[in-house]
Parts: C-alpha cells; structure tokens; sequence
C-alpha cells in the first residue's frame, strides 16, 4: 500500500507541476480587502500546497489515536506474555528401552 501511494502521489505532484507550468500567466488574487498580482505558477502550486497540509493535518488525530491504541495493546500483550508463565516444567522425552539380555540356548 504504501509504493501504490507513494507512486500515485508522484504521479498527482508532476500533474500538478505540469498544469501550473502550462498555465503561468500574470493573475489577479483578490481576499478581502488584499488584491496581490503574481503568476498563476505561484497560485496553483502554493494551493496545492496548502491542500496537502490540510489533509495532513486533518489525518493527524487518526494518526494519533492510532499510536496511542498500539501503544496500550503492546503494554496489554506483555502483561499476558508475563501471567502465562509455565506453572510446571514440560515433560521430559521418554527414555529409551535399555537392551534386553542376550537369550541363552539349551
């Protein structure tokens, strides 16, 4: 999973860098009461940017509580581990048959 996404998110990024390197025109960014010029270059790439933070931020409680859960399951399976002690020794193999005596003839 982690290739697959890895190679897909190349793949997006030279899109995207395709795309904004294609569109580079002077443009006109208007918040509020700022109006900035700049090259359409700078917009889409910052916006892009400012995507994957946000997606990055917003997948960081899952992250998180992810770890935090790990983290009590490990101490919980050691705690386990630790109860299980063997209560008696394992049995030991058998002992082979000791060779009979030799038969006499009469």
């Amino acid at each position: 999973m982690g290739q697959t996404a890895l190679i897909l998110f190349l793949i997006l990024a030279t899109g995207v860098a395709v795309f904004a390197v294609q569109n580079a025109g002077p443009v006109v960014v208007r918040f509020g009461f700022w109006s900035l010029e700049m090259s359409l270059v700078v917009v889409i790439l910052v916006a892009a940017a400012l995507g994957a933070m946000m997606a990055s931020l917003v997948s960081l409680p899952g992250w998180f509580r992810d770890r935090r859960r790990l983290r009590h399951q490990t101490k919980e399976l050691q705690a386990l581990r630790a109860s299980r002690a063997p209560t008696a020794p394992p049995p030991s193999p058998p002992e082979p048959p000791s060779p009979s005596p030799p038969a006499r003839n009469l």
